[in-house]
C-alpha cells in the first residue's frame, strides 16, 4: 500500500517520521498532506514538507524543479499541479507548452472562447497570458490531454496530478456565459460538467493503477468527479483568511495591514457564525464520501488558511502597542480535528508568511484508524475515539476543566499534543484543560480541537 494512504488512514504500526520524532513516547508517522510552494526558498521549507507522504507542488508542465527530485529521493509522493477546466497562451513573448500551442492552434475547433474574452487573467490582472477554455466534450480534445498529463506525470516521476478548479463549475458563473453559449451550441442538449466528467472517466483509465487524482472541490459536481479521483480538497471548510482593514504596529515592519483568521467560513455570516454551521456541512460532505466511496475515493483533504497570532511583545515611547507574527496554534489544531472527526485529514497554510504553519507536530501523531462509524455529538462539542487517540472539537465557550465522556475512551496515558502535556484517561473518562483564545473577528472565544495520543 502506498505511503500517502497509510498516512491518510492512519493505520497503526506505521515507520516513524522522517526528521527528529516529537516525542519518544507515543506513535508517529509521516503527515498525511501538505503543500510547497516553489521555488523553495530554504532548507527548512523542503525538511519540513519531507516529513510528509503527499507533497502537492510544482506545474505539471514546468521543467523539474529540483525540489521535486529531491522530495521524491526522501520517498515522498509528489503530486503535480494543473489548472482542470482551461491553459494559459502566453502573450509576453514566453512560448506556450506544447499541449496548449496544439490548443492555441486549434483553438477554433478546441475551445469555448477562441476570440475571447478571457475573463482568468483580465480579473487577476495577469497582462501575460489569454486564457483559453477546453471543450471538454471534444473526445480528441480528451484524448489529447490524457496524453498530456500521463506523459508529463511519467517524465517527473510524479505520484499523480492535482487539479485546480476541478469540479467545471466555473462555467455557471456571469463572467463565463460566453463559453456556456458556445457549448450550448456546439453540443446541443449536451452538459459541460457531464463533459468534466467524461473527461476524468478517460483520464482514470489511461493513467497507471498507481497514478493519483486529486480534485479541488470535486464535491460540487460530484456525480461526475468523485467516482474517479483518490482525494478531493475543501478549501477554507474549517478556517480562512481575511484582510479585513486591521492595521498594527509590527516589530521590524512598523504600520502594517495584516489579515484575521476566519473561524465560521462555511456559516452564512463569519461574523455571528456557529460550529454548529461547521459540523453539519462536515455532514453533508460525509454523506458524499458515503454515496460515492468506491476503489478510488477516499474522502476529502480540508485545506484551511489562517493568520498568524499576534501578539503583543512591547510599546513605543508614545504608548503604541508592537506585535509580532507567531504560529496561530488554535487554529491549526481546530483546522486538523474537524476531519479527523470523519476519518479525513487536513491542512492549514498561513498565507502571510508560510513559515508559521510550521513546527507542528500533530500531523505527526499516529492515531490508527477511527473508530466508529461516525463521530460523537454531544452537543458543545464532538468527539471521534481512533485506535490510538481520541479526537475532540468544541464550542468556545467551554473553558477550563471539561470532561469528555464516551465507551470508546480507554484507559491509560494520553498526551495532549496542544498543551504537551501527559493526562490519564479512562475507561470512559477525559479531562482537558482549555484556555479559551478570543477570535477578534468576532469578539467571541474561538472554537477548538484537541487531538490526543495513548502512550505507546
Amino acid at each position: 500500500m502506498r505511503r500517502w494512504l497509510l498516512a491518510l488512514l492512519a493505520v497503526a504500526g506505521l515507520a516513524a517520521c522522517q526528521g527528529p520524532a516529537p516525542a519518544p513516547h507515543y506513535p508517529t508517522r509521516p503527515g498525511a498532506y501538505t503543500t510547497l510552494a516553489l521555488p523553495v526558498e530554504d532548507e527548512a521549507q523542503l525538511a519540513w514538507a519531507a516529513r510528509f507522504a503527499l507533497v502537492e507542488t510544482g506545474d505539471l508542465h514546468e521543467p523539474a524543479d529540483p525540489a521535486v527530485a529531491e522530495l521524491r529521493r526522501r520517498g515522498v509522493d509528489v503530486l503535480l499541479y494543473e489548472w482542470m477546466p482551461a491553459g494559459y497562451h502566453y502573450t509576453d513573448g514566453g512560448p506556450d507548452f506544447p499541449f496548449m500551442r496544439w490548443v492555441y492552434t486549434g483553438r477554433e475547433r478546441l475551445t469555448l472562447n477562441p476570440s475571447g474574452p478571457f475573463p482568468h487573467c483580465a480579473g487577476a490582472g495577469y497582462d501575460w497570458c489569454e486564457d483559453y477554455y477546453y471543450d471538454l466534450a471534444l473526445p480528441e480534445l480528451r484524448a489529447e490531454r490524457t496524453r498530456d498529463v500521463a506523459t508529463n506525470l511519467g517524465a517527473a516521476g510524479a505520484a499523480g496530478v492535482f487539479f485546480d478548479w476541478g469540479p467545471g463549475v466555473f462555467i455557471e458563473e456571469d463572467a463565463y456565459a460566453p463559453m456556456r453559449e458556445t457549448f450550448a451550441w456546439r453540443h446541443p442538449g449536451g452538459d459541460y460538467l457531464a463533459a468534466v466528467g467524461d473527461f476524468y472517466a478517460e483520464l482514470r483509465a489511461g493513467l497507471p493503477e498507481a497514478r493519483l487524482i486529486v480534485s479541488n472541490q470535486g464535491f460540487r459536481n460530484a456525480e461526475h468527479v468523485l467516482p474517479y479521483v483518490d482525494l478531493d480538497m475543501t478549501e477554507s471548510y474549517g478556517t480562512g483568511e481575511e484582510y479585513l482593514g486591521r492595521r498594527l504596529y509590527l516589530e521590524g515592519r512598523g504600520w502594517t495591514e495584516v489579515p484575521s483568521t476566519i473561524y465560521f467560513p462555511v456559516s452564512e455570516d463569519y461574523r455571528s457564525g456557529r460550529l454548529r454551521d461547521t459540523l453539519a456541512w462536515l455532514d453533508e460532505l460525509g454523506e458524499l464520501a458515503a454515496r460515492w466511496a468506491g476503489p478510488r475515493f477516499r474522502g476529502f483533504v480540508y485545506m484551511n488558511y489562517a493568520a498568524p497570532d499576534f501578539e503583543r511583545v512591547e510599546a513605543l515611547a508614545d504608548g503604541t502597542p508592537v506585535y509580532a507574527p507567531r504560529p496561530p496554534r488554535n487554529a491549526v489544531f481546530y483546522g486538523y480535528a474537524l476531519p479527523l472527526l470523519k476519518g479525513w485529514t487536513g491542512y492549514t497554510e498561513t498565507p502571510w508568511d508560510r513559515v508559521y504553519e510550521r513546527g507542528f507536530e500533530l500531523y505527526f501523531a499516529d492515531l490508527g484508524a477511527p473508530l466508529g462509524n461516525d463521530y460523537e455529538d454531544h452537543g458543545d462539542h464532538a468527539l471521534r475515539c481512533y485506535e490510538n487517540g481520541v479526537v475532540v472539537v468544541g464550542e468556545g465557550t467551554l473553558a477550563g476543566a471539561v470532561t469528555l465522556t464516551s465507551s470508546c475512551i480507554r484507559a491509560g496515558q494520553v498526551y495532549d499534543l496542544y498543551t504537551e502535556t501527559w493526562r490519564a484517561a479512562g475507561p470512559g473518562r477525559l479531562e482537558l484543560e482549555i484556555a479559551p483564545v478570543i477570535d477578534e473577528v468576532t469578539a467571541r472565544p474561538a472554537p477548538w480541537g484537541r487531538v490526543l495520543v495513548y502512550a505507546r
